[in-house]
């Protein structure tokens, strides 16, 4: 069954990342690489509009920040607007055209730990309150790339990792602060990193769990439409033949009658029964008979005209077919080719050296009618019936057609009025007809 091998991992990687503990968020291949495929067109969808509000957020910061101090240094704007913006700017600008893993996920954490590395270096060192405030900037930017644009979990971790050591060498470098208050420092960012981090993998364990669910819910809908699939196959086929069992057959019959009904066509049906099969069941044993009905049904598929030809067991020995538009002429012709056919073909052979098996033929019974509101299927297949059984009276291994009332066996009247007109070349006699 399709996908079995793909459904039984997904299941083994739901019972791993639900458990409690900390698990690897890495799924085994493929599925890491259908969780990727899945989710990168929205997840690059969403960095670009939210990084864009990012970006936005950050300039009227720096443009605030700028005009609050009184404008004393033109360095802190000129750094951010002139060299931090345009590269975050052309960073996100990229992820329009959905860039694989590596790349989308890797800017994004260089463009964010520039921006805590530069506000580190803007306002370390300058003045106590500036010192402090630059503690502030670094968990505001450690949040942005845990929580906000949830990094995946390794490049959020180097990120973190990255900026919290900016943090300990800038803070081991500041003159404006005491011992105790870089403790402070370093203990608020280790706080806010930690916390981040934990809700950075609860999110992407969370995110591949909702895969892996959705994954194993569509292999199970595919499996039971393939199992429906399957048993509608088996409840419409005949297990020993092959061919189309008898509750199959009555709806093709139903369905072929309605459309040569719709197209003013002609239907003929073929019933054929395998001669003295009762006696080689008696005297051979019904697996060998089981042997002759299946090569009957082989040499029957290969007597059909084209793919619209429908052939079914009917029951027993007995087979049947149908052919839409074929006309009396034609339909003997498929029903004297699938009596030469067996003729020919002989029996199965027997198993014991030296053993002749009994020739195996058949008779056919063959009707045609121009299916109309009139008359009924039943019409057909009694004169087919009826014909077999005159091909049995006659000696057997023949086939002979039957005669349907006047009713069934003849073309529609309109149509027959249309095509008298049409034969004396009188084109008023469209017009007659109702």
């Amino acid at each position: 069954m399709p996908g079995t091998s793909i459904h039984e991992l997904a299941i083994k990687e739901i019972e791993r990342l639900s458990r409690k503990e900390f698990q690897r968020l890495a799924l085994p291949e493929p599925l890491e690489s259908g969780f990727e495929q899945s989710t990168f067109v929205q997840r690059s969808e969403r960095l670009w509009i939210e990084g864009l509000i990012a970006i936005g957020f950050f300039n009227i910061y720096v443009l605030a920040d700028h005009f609050i101090r009184g404008g004393v240094s033109w360095l802190p704007l000129q750094v951010r607007l002139c060299i931090v913006t345009p590269i975050a700017l052309l960073v996100n600008v990229s992820m329009r055209w959905s860039p694989n893993k590596i790349y989308r996920e890797t800017s994004i954490a260089l463009v964010s730990c520039l921006i805590g590395i530069t506000h580190l270096y803007l306002e370390s060192n300058t003045n106590a309150t500036s010192s402090a405030y630059a503690q502030v900037g670094l968990i505001v930017t450690v949040i942005f790339v845990n929580v906000v644009m949830r990094l995946q979990f390794m490049y959020a971790l180097s990120a973190s990792i990255v900026l919290l050591a900016s943090d300990l060498v800038f803070l081991h470098q500041d003159h404006f602060l005491n011992a105790p208050e870089k403790l402070l420092g370093i203990t608020l960012a280790v706080c806010a990193i930690s916390m981040t981090v934990i809700a950075n993998y609860s999110v992407g364990r969370e995110e591949r769990l909702g895969y892996l669910m959705r994954l194993r819910s569509e292999i199970q809908t595919k499996e039971l439409s393939f199992l429906n699939v399957e048993l509608q196959k088996i409840s419409y086929i005949d297990n020993l033949t092959g061919l189309a069992n008898r509750h199959s057959y009555e709806l093709q019959f139903a369905k072929l009658w309605r459309e040569a009904v719709d197209a003013g066509s002609c239907l003929s049906a073929i019933v054929i029964d395998i001669d003295h099969f009762k006696i080689t069941n008696d005297t051979r044993g019904h697996l060998y008979g089981d042997r002759v009905l299946v090569r009957v049904a082989s040499l029957l598929l290969q007597s059909l005209r084209c793919k619209d030809d429908f052939a079914a067991r009917f029951g027993g020995e007995e087979f049947v077919v149908l052919l839409p538009g074929a006309t009396q002429q034609g339909a003997m012709i498929v029903a004297e080719r699938i009596r030469k056919l067996v003729e020919v073909a002989g029996s199965p052979a027997l198993p014991e050296p030296g053993s002749h098996p009994r020739l195996s033929t058949v008779s056919c019974g063959v009707a045609t009618c121009w299916p109309c509101d009139s008359n009924c299927q039943e019409d057909l297949l009694e004169s087919a019936d009826k014909a077999l059984y005159l091909a049995k009276s006659d000696g057997r291994n023949q086939v002979r057609c039957g005669e349907l009332t006047s009713t069934a066996r003849k073309r529609p009247s309109g149509e027959r009025r249309v095509l008298r007109g049409l034969a004396r070349g009188d084109s008023g006699t469209w017009a007659k007809v109702d």
